[in-house]
Protein backbone atom coordinates (compact mmCIF):
# COMPACT_ATOMS: atom_id res chain seq x y z
CA UNK A 1 0.00 0.00 0.00
CA UNK A 2 3.13 2.30 0.53
CA UNK A 3 3.91 1.82 -3.30
CA UNK A 4 0.29 3.23 -3.83
CA UNK A 5 1.26 7.18 -2.56
CA UNK A 6 4.51 7.17 -3.30
CA UNK A 7 4.85 9.02 -6.60
CA UNK A 8 8.13 8.65 -9.25
CA UNK A 9 9.53 11.53 -8.81
CA UNK A 10 9.82 13.67 -12.54
CA UNK A 11 12.88 13.20 -14.35
CA UNK A 12 14.19 16.88 -14.54
CA UNK A 13 14.22 18.16 -18.01
CA UNK A 14 17.97 19.29 -18.99
CA UNK A 15 18.15 22.75 -18.75
CA UNK A 16 18.33 24.40 -22.10
CA UNK A 17 21.00 27.01 -20.93
CA UNK A 18 22.93 24.14 -19.51
CA UNK A 19 23.05 22.42 -23.22
CA UNK A 20 23.78 25.89 -25.00
CA UNK A 21 26.68 26.16 -22.77
CA UNK A 22 28.06 22.40 -22.97
CA UNK A 23 27.88 23.03 -27.07
CA UNK A 24 29.43 26.22 -26.83
CA UNK A 25 32.51 24.47 -24.76
CA UNK A 26 32.76 21.81 -27.41
CA UNK A 27 32.84 24.35 -29.97
CA UNK A 28 35.44 26.42 -28.36
CA UNK A 29 37.46 23.11 -27.97
CA UNK A 30 37.10 22.53 -31.46
CA UNK A 31 37.72 25.76 -32.91
CA UNK A 32 41.09 25.49 -30.58
CA UNK A 33 42.28 22.58 -32.02
CA UNK A 34 41.28 23.57 -35.51
CA UNK A 35 43.76 26.30 -34.77
CA UNK A 36 46.53 24.95 -32.87
CA UNK A 37 49.79 24.56 -35.07
CA UNK A 38 50.51 20.19 -35.57
CA UNK A 39 54.08 19.35 -33.83
CA UNK A 40 55.26 19.00 -37.36
CA UNK A 41 54.57 22.41 -38.69
CA UNK A 42 56.64 24.24 -35.52
CA UNK A 43 59.12 22.16 -36.06
CA UNK A 44 59.70 23.00 -39.72
CA UNK A 45 59.25 26.25 -38.81
CA UNK A 46 61.81 26.05 -35.86
CA UNK A 47 64.17 23.96 -38.61
CA UNK A 48 63.51 26.72 -40.82
CA UNK A 49 64.32 29.59 -38.86
CA UNK A 50 67.63 27.90 -37.54
CA UNK A 51 68.67 27.62 -41.03
CA UNK A 52 67.76 30.87 -41.61
CA UNK A 53 70.04 32.69 -38.94
CA UNK A 54 73.40 30.08 -40.08
CA UNK A 55 73.32 31.07 -42.75
CA UNK A 56 73.14 34.24 -41.90
CA UNK A 57 75.95 34.42 -39.94
CA UNK A 58 77.75 32.84 -42.70
CA UNK A 59 76.78 35.32 -45.07
CA UNK A 60 78.08 37.88 -42.43
CA UNK A 61 81.52 36.22 -41.89
CA UNK A 62 82.06 35.92 -45.79
CA UNK A 63 81.17 39.66 -46.63
CA UNK A 64 83.54 40.97 -43.49
CA UNK A 65 86.29 38.16 -44.52
CA UNK A 66 85.77 39.43 -48.71
CA UNK A 67 85.73 43.38 -47.82
CA UNK A 68 88.89 42.81 -45.14
CA UNK A 69 91.15 40.95 -47.90
CA UNK A 70 90.01 44.05 -50.78
CA UNK A 71 91.03 46.66 -48.28
CA UNK A 72 94.09 44.83 -47.45
CA UNK A 73 95.04 44.18 -51.27
CA UNK A 74 94.06 47.47 -51.96
CA UNK A 75 95.83 49.55 -49.17
CA UNK A 76 98.87 46.37 -48.93
CA UNK A 77 98.56 46.13 -45.16
CA UNK A 78 98.48 42.19 -44.11
CA UNK A 79 96.16 40.08 -42.83
CA UNK A 80 95.06 43.00 -40.56
CA UNK A 81 91.61 44.33 -42.74
CA UNK A 82 91.04 41.17 -43.20
CA UNK A 83 91.08 39.54 -40.01
CA UNK A 84 89.43 42.84 -38.32
CA UNK A 85 86.60 42.68 -40.77
CA UNK A 86 86.19 38.98 -40.56
CA UNK A 87 85.46 39.29 -37.03
CA UNK A 88 83.18 42.36 -37.10
CA UNK A 89 81.44 39.74 -39.67
CA UNK A 90 81.03 37.31 -37.26
CA UNK A 91 80.07 39.98 -34.79
CA UNK A 92 77.54 41.21 -37.30
CA UNK A 93 76.01 37.65 -37.28
CA UNK A 94 75.65 36.91 -33.96
CA UNK A 95 74.52 40.28 -33.30
CA UNK A 96 71.62 39.90 -35.86
CA UNK A 97 70.77 36.19 -34.19
CA UNK A 98 69.93 37.57 -30.65
CA UNK A 99 68.11 40.57 -32.05
CA UNK A 100 66.30 37.66 -33.91
CA UNK A 101 66.63 35.49 -30.54
CA UNK A 102 64.48 38.20 -27.96
CA UNK A 103 62.30 39.42 -30.97
CA UNK A 104 60.90 35.44 -30.52
CA UNK A 105 61.50 35.85 -26.51
CA UNK A 106 59.37 38.98 -26.70
CA UNK A 107 56.11 37.93 -28.89
CA UNK A 108 56.25 34.22 -26.96
CA UNK A 109 55.70 36.43 -23.81
CA UNK A 110 53.04 38.49 -25.18
CA UNK A 111 51.12 35.58 -26.83
CA UNK A 112 51.87 33.71 -22.68
CA UNK A 113 50.09 36.83 -21.22
CA UNK A 114 46.87 36.62 -23.63
CA UNK A 115 46.85 33.19 -23.16
CA UNK A 116 46.46 34.04 -19.71
CA UNK A 117 44.22 36.90 -19.77
CA UNK A 118 41.76 34.90 -21.65
CA UNK A 119 41.99 31.71 -19.68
Amino acid sequence: MADLFQRERPTALPDPDQQDLDHLGERLQAAKAKHQPRPQQVAGSALAQGTRHAFGIAATTVVGGGIGWMLDRWLQTGPWLFLLFLLLGIAAGFWDLLKAVNREAKALKQRQDEENRQG
